[in-house]
This record gives structure tokens, C-alpha cells and sequence, in this order.
């Protein structure tokens, strides 16, 4: 418990700085936990050479494309997106032509929507910072973070009824039901005290009641989603026979096991926000 606590710690003041650095360090650190969950993801599923080289290929294609979009802004760049994943596509049914005999299909389509799934839901955090500003891509980390926390104390004092224990034996009803009220409330509080230190950080939505309502909607749909990305997470460990994907965090695992559930609810916030601003 020390240990984890000690990690927890550092790997907080770690954010912050990069946070408070030029937003370069900030899509350069991203990037770099992007390859590195991959790496990961492509350990526990056992992926030989060939799928982790068109793999992380296919995430550094993506990674600039993205970038780049927002950059420039048209519609041409929305077709060479298009067609960067078409090619991806490609690569990948090219690799079970090459890798048959070695590797099987599944195996390898499998990598393949790992590696899509992965980029494009955390390449979600860096746009929501680019468009909606950094005090509401946080709410992706602060719904995430306290809905972990909430489901583990809500489990451990009133936990009685097993979720889904095939796939998570610890976790309960009681808990999953505490995480998404306690992540609903913390979004909440969070937003009344990041609105009364910075305003102007909160100015995509036409009012503040409108910004209420989003905040609470997304800390309850957050606090669902965060949970399926854990077990979800959870499923892919079993069949792959690990405790953890990683070890860069001791006592909490790798990348994966610390942004499991936010990559289930970063996308979530782009779908909340454009609902928000047609109504």
C-alpha cells in the first residue's frame, strides 16, 4: 500500500508538470504513452516482430495525422485521414497474408483494432485540451480517478453482490453503483471550483447551467464507462494469462493498467460537448 501511494504521488507531480509546460512537452508526453500502452498491449497478446513494427507504424501515422489536422483545418485533411486508416487497414490485412502459417487472424485483426482503438481514445485527451482548453480535458483524469476511488471504498463498506466476478472477483454492485455517483458528484464539485478560479476556461457552452447539466450528465455516463475500460482491461489480462500489463508504476502496474478507464471515456466528452452546443 505504501509503495502504491508513494507512485501515486509522484506520478501526480509528474502530470502537473507537464501540464504547466509548453503544450509541445505536453503532446510529446502523450505521444510517448501512446507507443508505450501499445508496446504493452502487444506484449500481452504476444504479437511477434512484424505485428509491433506495422503496429506502432500505424500509431505514429496516426499521431501526426491527427496533429497535423487540427493544424490545418480542411477538408482535405479529413480525406487524407480517411486514407491513412484505409492503409492501415491495408498493412494489417497484408500482415495476415504474410503471417500465415505463424499467426492467425484473429490474432492479428485483434492487434490491429487494439492499436486503432487505442490511438484514436487517447488521442481524444489531446483534442479535447486543443478545443475545449485544459480545465475541461481534465474532467477525462478527475471522472476517471474518482470513480476508482468511489467504487473501491463504496465495494469495500458495502460491497456484497459480485459484478461480474469471472472477470473481476473483487469488484461488486454496490461498488460500481458508488463510483458512478461519487464520480457524478466529484465532476460537480470540480466544476464549481475550477469555474470560480478561471471563467474563461469554461466558454464552449452558451451558459453556465448548460455546463452544470454537461458536467453531471458526463460524471455519471464517466463513471459507467470508466468501469466497463477496467473490466474490459481485466478481460484481455485473463485470456492473456497477467496480473498487470506493465511495471513502469510500481504497485499499480503499467500504462495500461493506470489509463484503462480513461481511454473508455475520453471520446465520450467530444460526443457530450457536440450534443451541448446544437441544443
Amino acid at each position: 500500500m505504501k509503495i502504491r501511494v508513494i507512485t501515486s504521488i509522484i506520478a501526480l507531480v509528474v502530470f502537473i508538470c507537464v501540464l504547466l509546460a509548453p503544450p509541445i512537452v505536453f503532446t510529446l508526453a502523450l505521444s510517448a504513452v501512446i507507443l508505450f500502452m501499445l508496446y504493452e498491449c502487444y506484449r500481452a497478446t504476444k504479437a511477434d516482430m512484424a505485428m509491433k513494427i506495422v503496429g506502432l507504424a500505424s500509431a505514429i501515422m496516426m499521431i501526426y495525422t491527427v496533429g497535423r489536422g487540427f493544424a490545418v483545418l480542411n477538408a482535405m485533411v479529413t480525406i487524407f485521414l480517411i486514407a491513412v486508416i484505409a492503409f492501415i487497414i491495408l498493412m494489417y490485412m497484408a500482415l495476415v497474408i504474410i503471417e500465415h502459417g505463424r499467426k492467425g487472424y484473429k490474432e492479428i485483426l485483434s492487434n490491429a483494432f487494439l492499436t486503432l482503438y487505442l490511438v484514436i481514445s487517447m488521442g481524444s485527451i489531446w483534442l479535447a485540451r486543443e478545443l475545449y482548453g485544459t480545465l475541461t480535458m481534465l474532467l477525462i483524469f478527475i471522472c476517471a480517478w474518482a470513480t476508482d476511488t468511489s467504487a473501491y471504498f463504496a465495494g469495500r463498506f458495502f460491497g456484497k453482490h459480485k459484478l461480474i466476478p469471472r472477470v473481476s472477483p473483487n469488484k461488486t454492485v454496490e461498488g460500481s453503483i458508488g463510483g458512478i455517483i461519487g464520480a457524478a458528484a466529484v465532476c460537480v464539485i470540480y466544476f464549481l471550483i475550477a469555474h470560480k478560479i478561471s471563467p474563461s476556461g469554461f466558454n464552449m457552452l452558451r451558459n453556465i447551467n448548460s455546463y452544470y447539466i454537461f458536467v453531471a450528465i458526463y460524471g455519471v455516463l464517466g463513471g459507467l464507462l470508466s468501469q466497463a475500460g477496467d473490466l474490459a482491461a481485466s478481460a484481455i489480462k485473463r485470456d492473456s494469462d497477467i496480473k498487470d500489463f506493465g511495471w513502469i508504476f510500481p504497485g499499480h502496474g503499467g500504462f495500461m493498467d493506470r489509463f484503462d478507464s480513461v481511454m473508455y471515456i475520453a471520446p465520450i466528452l467530444h460526443l457530450l460537448m457536440m450534443i451541448f452546443t446544437l441544443i
